[in-house]
């Protein structure tokens, strides 16, 4: 496919009609796809939308635009005539980029409820849709996908990010007709990282001031890596994606170096950790001890356990340099490393010119990712989402949720708490008013209806 996308690049840029882009969101990720953009003939950022002009304006420098070649619009009027005259849109929000012509909007806000109107209003515009705030995905990626059926465009997920590098593993796999064990990506995760506060984030994670202003960082988006909920919310997505739930509330996410991967992500009789076979998980990087990182770890990469029902085959996985398990039953595949922004143009140019999607939800949502509290909440509190300081998310069956009334982590943000709920026990959705203007809220429950 790579081989046919590249031709189809190539055939654009020759006949100068290139892939117009809009960019929702300027933050660290987003500046990557634009400067990532800017290098691949075929493609082309025409506009970017996001309150914060100056996190605008350097996605529109890194992408090639030069002062002058772009122009500040407050209206879908400007912004349509500004790209129609060859430049490119600076623009407060997405709303402005409502009637602009272009081809495939990549939603990068981080933000669920921000997302949630980006995204939903795109499709309906007859636009393909990169969505890389997956804490949006998670919480009704299914009625996206579904929408964008409708609307005979793309609903994708987005290319670098680990649920999509999972998937071309998986997938993989399964085109090979091997038989899939557990799929997952490594974590690095210390024993306090739980209770993180965002204040500290950045700090912990080895940022100091002058590289969290140059890298316009977000502390609560790196505070859920932190605190584990980001790779839950990614691990929900790929859940959505295969069908495959976790083995477990939150998995089992043991210390596990490469060579450990196909003898802990086994069954139990086998001598391994799961319940199941074919389910979702985390490799954490870090040691038994808590304090060490493993040595060969794969904190910063993704992996799948496959097995084979046919001998020949698990022969061949042993001769082959793979990390094999003990029994010789089951095959680690990996990938050490995952390229956030860089890759995310092969989606928005597969969606374009191939009407293909990197990964996109199920009909229906096999997991959910259920919001817990990091301390104890009391009435009056106001719920600040994924790493944030009051909760914090992890995956579980989407029955699950539903048979036991948790609030889904998504519909946390800005939700007012009503009845105490003692630190570390799951939140329930009758201890919470929802904020009722939340278009995730009713998104869930019109068009995300299962």
């Amino acid at each position: 496919m790579l081989r046919l996308l590249l031709e189809r690049l190539e055939a654009r840029a020759s006949a100068g009609r290139p892939v117009t882009v809009g960019l929702a969101g300027a933050g660290r990720f987003g500046t990557s796809v634009a400067a990532q953009i800017g290098q691949i003939d075929g493609l082309r950022l025409a506009a970017v939308a996001d309150p914060n002009v100056d996190n605008a304006y350097e996605a529109l420098k890194a992408t090639g635009w030069a002062d002058g070649q772009w122009q500040q619009c407050d209206s879908a009027s400007k912004a349509r005539d500004a790209i129609a005259s060859g430049a490119a849109v600076l623009a407060p929000d997405a709303e402005v980029l409502a009637s602009a012509p272009i081809d495939v909007l990549v939603e990068a806000t981080g933000i669920p409820e921000v997302a949630a109107r980006n995204a939903w209003n795109a499709l309906r515009q007859g636009r393909h849709v990169v969505m890389v705030t997956v804490e949006a995905d998670v919480s009704f990626g299914w009625a996206l996908a579904r929408e964008a059926r409708r609307q005979e465009v793309v609903y994708s997920l987005a290319a670098g990010d680990q649920p999509v590098a999972i998937m071309e593993l998986y997938d993989w796999a399964k085109a090979l007709g091997l038989e899939v064990v557990a799929v997952g990506r490594g974590t690095r995760r210390y024993p306090a990282d739980r209770h993180g506060d965002p204040d500290r984030a950045l700090a912990r994670l080895g940022y100091d001031t002058e590289a969290t202003a140059r890298l316009r960082l977000n502390a609560q988006i790196y505070n859920s890596f932190r605190d584990g909920s980001k790779a839950q919310i990614e691990m929900c997505a790929v859940s959505n994606m295969t069908g495959l739930p976790p083995d477990r509330r939150g998995m089992h996410e043991p210390s596990a170096g490469l060579d450990e991967l196909p003898n802990l992500f086994a069954p139990t009789e086998a001598g391994g950790l799961l319940e199941s076979d074919g389910v979702v998980d985390l490799a954490n990087g870090v040691g038994p001890d808590g304090e060490s990182e493993l040595p060969e770890n794969i904190a910063d990469g993704v992996w799948a356990v496959v097995t084979s029902a046919d001998g020949h085959i698990r022969e061949d996985m042993r001769i082959h340099g793979t990390r094999v398990s003990a029994d010789g039953r089951r095959m680690a595949l990996f990938r050490e490393y995952h390229l956030c922004g860089i890759e995310t143009p092969l989606s928005i140019a597969q969606a374009a010119l191939l009407g293909a999607s990197s990964g996109q939800p199920l009909e229906t949502p096999t997991s959910e990712v259920l919001a817990y509290a990091k301390r104890d909440l009391r009435p009056g509190d106001t719920l600040d989402g994924s790493g944030g300081r009051l909760v914090y998310g992890l995956i579980d069956r989407a029955e699950t949720l539903e048979a036991e009334g948790v609030l889904p982590l998504g519909l946390s943000y800005g939700a007012r708490v009503r009845e105490a709920v003692s630190a570390d026990q799951p939140i329930p959705v009758g201890a919470v008013e929802v904020n009722e203007s939340s278009f995730v809220a009713r998104l869930r429950a019109t068009a995300g209806e299962r």
